[in-house]
């Protein structure tokens, strides 16, 4: 059979052709991803150099982590763990003050505009009062057993909550006008278990400890929570002996260490996550529980939650309280109303 030899060679270069117009397009399609990618990558680079506009300037100072940030008009005032408490004009991002005394971790800072002060908590248990203008410590007030980790300062009280597993109830050191408070004796539940007594020098200061040290040895027998708060309270009575050293060799006046806490609140069992105050209450979050407090007389009105796994934060107004909490490994919100009721 005759084959047609210029008809198959024509077909073949057909089909050639076709193959290599389907090279030449699948070539094209890759040369263009390339430059797409090209140019995505070209814009991303210049998104990510190009300046933030609303960033202004670094405030650098702190030698350790920073825990604790508060502000009111040009004034920002920050806590670290490097022991210091820094305020800040952050026009110009230049550190005024370099507040030193502490002797342990920043944790908690407030402001006081109407007085220029700043209140900050450290580890060491102690809340430190502080002029902002001058940089000068004010008052140090005295009672913590350990680790102040929440202020908050409403209506001219001061409540600080501490990892000894209370709440304290201060009068405002810098408005107070009388020298006799009332305090709850303690580690006392007793409703209505309050004695009067005056704030206390640095030199009594250790005699106070001393009485607590003893409240908690008489009943730390085989409980080890209790005996915990006892390690505790060790510690802090070295760092009363250290202060009081401290301040032994300082132009300081004893009359500085003030004792103006007016409740000791104490009913949770572990340490104090969360809480929040308007003046008339307080709500706060430890262990498994979120209580009720009466911030007027110092009385625990009632459990608001609990058998939860832990609370974590907790917020409210006149009407509403929300806390976030944990139960069974789900966090969740949990929104009450006791606007009503109170």
């Amino acid at each position: 059979m005759a084959v047609d030899q210029g008809s198959s060679a024509s077909e073949s270069h057909v089909r050639s052709g076709r193959f290599g117009q389907r090279l030449a397009e699948l070539e094209r399609r890759r040369q263009q991803q390339q430059q797409q990618q090209q140019q995505q990558t070209e814009e991303n680079g210049r998104t990510t150099s190009r300046p933030n506009p609303y960033f202004e300037r670094a405030l650098i100072g702190h030698t350790d982590s920073v825990r604790a940030v508060a502000g009111h008009g040009n004034i920002v005032a920050s806590g670290s763990y490097d022991g210091t408490v820094r305020v800040w004009d952050v026009t110009t991002g230049v550190c005024i003050h370099q507040l030193e005394g502490h002797m342990s971790k920043v944790y908690t800072i407030v402001l006081d505009p109407d007085h220029h002060a700043i209140f900050s908590g450290s580890m060491d248990g102690m809340i430190r009062v502080w002029n902002w203008d001058t940089g000068a410590c004010l008052r140090i007030l005295r009672g913590h057993l350990t680790l102040v980790g929440l202020l908050a300062l409403r209506h001219g009280t001061l409540v600080s909550a501490g990892a000894d597993t209370t709440l304290r109830v201060w009068d405002h050191p810098l408005r107070s006008t009388t020298t006799e408070v009332v305090q709850q004796r303690p580690f006392s539940n007793i409703p209505g278990d309050t004695v009067p007594y005056t704030p206390q020098p640095a030199a009594a200061a250790n005699a106070i400890t001393n009485h607590a040290l003893a409240a908690i040895v008489h009943h730390a027998a085989g409980n080890i929570q209790q005996l915990h708060l006892l390690q505790q309270l060790q510690m802090q009575q070295r760092a009363n002996d250290q202060l009081h050293q401290q301040l032994a060799g300082s132009s300081q006046e004893p009359a500085d260490i003030v004792r103006t806490e007016r409740f000791m609140l104490r009913q949770h069992t572990n340490a104090i996550t969360c809480f929040q105050h308007d003046g008339t209450k307080i709500v706060s979050g430890a262990d498994t529980t979120l209580k009720l407090w009466d911030a007027r007389t110092g009385r625990f009105v009632r459990d608001l939650l609990s058998n939860m796994t832990s609370v974590w934060q907790v917020r409210f107004d006149a009407r509403r309280c929300v806390a976030a909490v944990n139960r069974n490994d789900v966090t969740c919100f949990e929104v009450m109303d006791f606007g009503a009721s109170l």
